[in-house]
């Protein structure tokens, strides 16, 4: 494309970004994304009020043009309009947009599974990380062993102690940046405190790829036992959650001794023991193997999030 055909594309391109523009329709400064996010008849109208006509063309622009696709005849054979490649052109040269722009933002809208119109941030705020680390400590690790909330009163104030040493632990990490602990185990209503923590956690499921699992009625875990195999690299993943693999190792002897003395001391208070493997020896070295790994691999599961 010679620069007189460069000119005349750009004219095509911020003629429609204008319109776009004064309507307030412009998302994330690129027309390519907006038009994936705007009903058909909206991105008609646009391109239908961002035409030019024939006669402000030179012939041998107008040709070129139309036959490399950047333009096309749209509703009048004599006015033409910008085409996606052209828009394309366009915001790379404008350094607006590029190859892997376009396909991260298609990945990210059509193929994560996610909900349509989700827009979950995947980072675990103080709140979340704190309910993470606290399952993880109590060993909530699959559905026989389960934070269940419709239990006693002793079992809910368990929990309720076991989220606030969390809080605690996280606090001296430097992992908590925001909630303070009156705030965030402040009693409303007549409902327990560890109940509506844990009830009004809404996002946790998409954050951890499904690893944490809501079975309904007030009972939770986290899916890392399934045919008698537990999973080291599903409770690496759900550590770098929590901690981003930003600990050094006198912080991972500090956070593998307070999960292993969560499970020792407060197991048979919150778990049918016949049925609760996890309290056995061999899961503190995996416990800690694990976060251990969370370090090793944090390359890894930044690429996943």
């Amino acid at each position: 494309m010679n620069d007189e055909e460069k000119r005349y594309l750009k004219d095509f391109y911020n003629l429609l970004r204008v319109n776009m523009r004064r309507q307030r329709s412009l998302k994330r400064n690129s027309v390519l994304i907006s038009f994936f996010e705007t009903r058909s008849a909206s991105r008609f109208k646009w391109l239908k009020n961002s035409t030019i006509h024939s006669s402000l063309v030179p012939n041998d622009v107008l040709i070129p043009l139309l036959s490399k696709g950047y333009i096309q005849v749209l509703s009048n054979i004599n006015t033409y309009a910008i085409t996606a490649k052209g828009v394309w052109v366009s915001e790379q040269d404008l350094e607006i947009m590029n190859e892997e722009n376009l396909l991260s933002y298609i990945n990210n809208k059509y193929f994560t599974g996610k909900p349509p119109g989700s827009n979950v941030k995947n980072d675990l705020d103080d709140k979340e990380k704190t309910i993470l680390l606290a399952m993880i400590s109590a060993r909530s690790f699959s559905e026989k062993s389960l934070t269940d909330l419709k239990k006693s009163e002793i079992v809910k104030d368990k929990w309720q102690e076991i989220l606030e040493k969390s809080y605690d632990l996280l606090l001296s990490q430097n992992q908590i940046t925001k909630l303070e602990k009156e705030l965030f185990f402040n009693k409303k209503g007549n409902e327990h405190v560890a109940s509506s923590i844990f009830r009004h956690n809404n996002q946790m499921v998409q954050k951890t790829l499904g690893i944490y699992e809501y079975k309904g009625n007030y009972q939770y875990y986290l899916n890392l036992y399934e045919e008698s195999q537990f999973s080291t690299e599903k409770l690496s993943y759900l550590f770098w959650k929590i901690f981003k693999g930003k600990i050094d190792l006198d912080s991972v002897d500090a956070i593998a001794e307070y999960c292993n003395e969560i499970s020792k001391k407060e197991s048979i208070y919150l778990f049918d023991m016949k049925e609760h493997v996890f309290s056995m020896p061999v899961y503190d070295s995996l416990l800690k193997d694990s976060l251990l790994d969370s370090i090793a691999s944090k390359a890894r599961w930044a690429k996943i999030r």
